[in-house]
């Protein structure tokens, strides 16, 4: 199965000029059944890249160079099949890695070190009740593994997390600040969490539509954790350090436009928040600076307008099919107006790319695609991603423009640029791959995959295009 989640909006109708560049591959062979493999990638902050690759007996350990040149390997066996899965990773500060495995419930958790200079490896198990909690989200960041989960009846926040061989509780409060729901009612932290999905999202790759329609995103970088509670008529923002587990609060407006009602929703990039509200008379975007609270930029449209500030024509795609390009803006608004608001950001290498539009539901039941991204952020692990088979629903539409602007927000004319996710999507359309992953790496993306005929793993390098 080829079919990712991450392109489910890529503009197919495009001849992309194919780019990618072998990196390294190495001999791995995964004994059969094919149903027990499993393989995720980790890179420290000394650049060095590790693969953990296992099938039912045996777990191996691949390392490679900051240089991307392989240079170790470990192998131990495989942990008892209580442990169903490898959900996360951390390292010690000389750069050698634990990694985690887990139970289909996360009440048990088993860490792996593996000590590269001493060819060593040990284990410690830890057992973890999650008693009247709900489990959230799992990722890896700051060298360190997270499980985030919400605690019942109270307006708290827990996080589970693994460091250096160590296991410590955090709890963040979010009791003293008033919320609101979607209608402008008063609510509780609690209760919004549980009515909506919560979505990780990593900005430093180009993120799908469906992960940006949650009302309650976070966003991890450094040590700063961002959570964000969109509105009709706000976006309620909570940064929290993840050292002090500290909290501060701040409120963004929604955008106001013409008409009654409409949708609203956002994004946090590089220290911005980029909104988006529509209804069936107005859609309306803007750039909003974090530090000083300044508009930079706020662009609109009716359904009698052609969208000056888009650089691509306006689409829509079903599940896994080619895009279909709309007549007409009317058209456009008409399927926006019973959908899913969302808006994604990307940086690429000439220009702020924004992807703006709606997911709906489009099989015989109708209706928006409730829960959708509670599944997915249950399946990934921090940013590092396995494509194959998380998300493949022929039921799903995404209607959307794409719009390149500056560090100003300023609309840039010119034509689109091929970005890494269009030839990563190619590149597994006409090769043999599985056990796709696929991370930030400097400046660049690398796809790790199986190859189960040659029997090896490898690297490949994609790019976002620069002409």
């Amino acid at each position: 199965m080829k079919k990712i989640f991450l392109t489910l909006f890529t503009l197919c109708c495009i001849n992309l000029s194919f780019s990618q560049t072998l990196l390294a591959s190495h001999p791995l062979e995964l004994k059969k059944a094919s149903s027990n493999h499993q393989i995720i990638n980790a890179v420290n902050s000394q650049n060095q890249v590790f693969a953990f690759a296992s099938d039912k007996e045996k777990l191996k350990v691949l390392k490679f160079s900051n240089s991307l040149f392989f240079k170790d390997s470990l192998s131990v066996s495989r942990p008892d099949k209580s442990y169903e899965a490898m959900v996360g990773f951390s390292f010690e500060d000389n750069g050698n890695p634990y990694l985690y495995w887990s139970s289909e419930d996360y009440t048990k958790i088993q860490s792996l070190y593996f000590d590269f200079n001493n060819h060593t490896s040990s284990t410690v198990p830890y057992q973890v009740s999650f008693k009247n909690e709900d489990i959230l989200s799992v990722f890896s960041e700051n060298n360190s593994f997270y499980i985030l989960s919400l605690i019942q009846k109270e307006d708290k926040l827990k996080f589970y997390c693994f460091n250096k061989g160590q296991l410590e509780e955090k709890i963040v409060d979010f009791s003293s600040f008033k919320f609101i729901d979607e209608n402008g009612k008063s609510s509780t932290f609690s209760k919004l969490v549980k009515e909506n999905s919560i979505e990780k999202i990593d900005t430093r790759s180009s993120n799908p539509l469906f992960q940006s329609v949650s009302k309650i995103k976070f966003y991890v970088t450094g040590k700063q954790m961002m959570l964000t509670f969109d509105s009709s008529s706000r976006t309620q923002l909570f940064d929290i350090d993840l050292t002090t587990f500290a909290i501060n609060e701040k409120i963004i407006s929604s955008l106001a436009i013409k008409g009654n009602g409409g949708q609203s929703n956002s994004y946090f990039h590089n220290n911005k928040l980029y909104q988006i509200r529509a209804n069936g008379e107005e859609l309306a975007i803007a750039a909003v600076d974090m530090t000083t609270g300044e508009q930079l930029k706020n662009y609109t449209a009716t359904p009698k307008d052609s969208i000056s500030f888009r650089n691509s024509p306006l689409y829509s795609q079903t599940g896994n099919q080619r895009g279909q390009e709309l007549k007409n803006t009317k058209k456009f608004f008409q399927r926006l107006n019973n959908s899913d608001l969302g808006i994604t950001v990307y940086k690429t290498p000439a220009a702020i790319m924004v992807t703006a539009g709606g997911i709906r539901d489009v099989s015989s039941t109708g209706g928006i695609l409730l829960g959708l991204s509670t599944t997915v952020a249950m399946a990934v692990s921090g940013s590092y991603y396995s494509p194959d088979g998380i998300f493949d629903s022929e039921n799903m539409q995404t209607i959307y423009f794409e719009g390149l602007f500056d560090d100003k927000f300023e609309h840039k004319k010119g034509p689109q640029q091929g970005l890494a996710v269009d030839y990563i999507s190619q590149f597994l359309n006409e090769n043999n791959a599985s056990l796709v992953s696929v991370f930030p790496y400097k400046d660049y993306f690398i796809m790790g995959y199986y190859d189960s005929k040659k029997k090896e793993y490898a690297l490949r390098k994609f790019e976002d295009s620069n002409d």
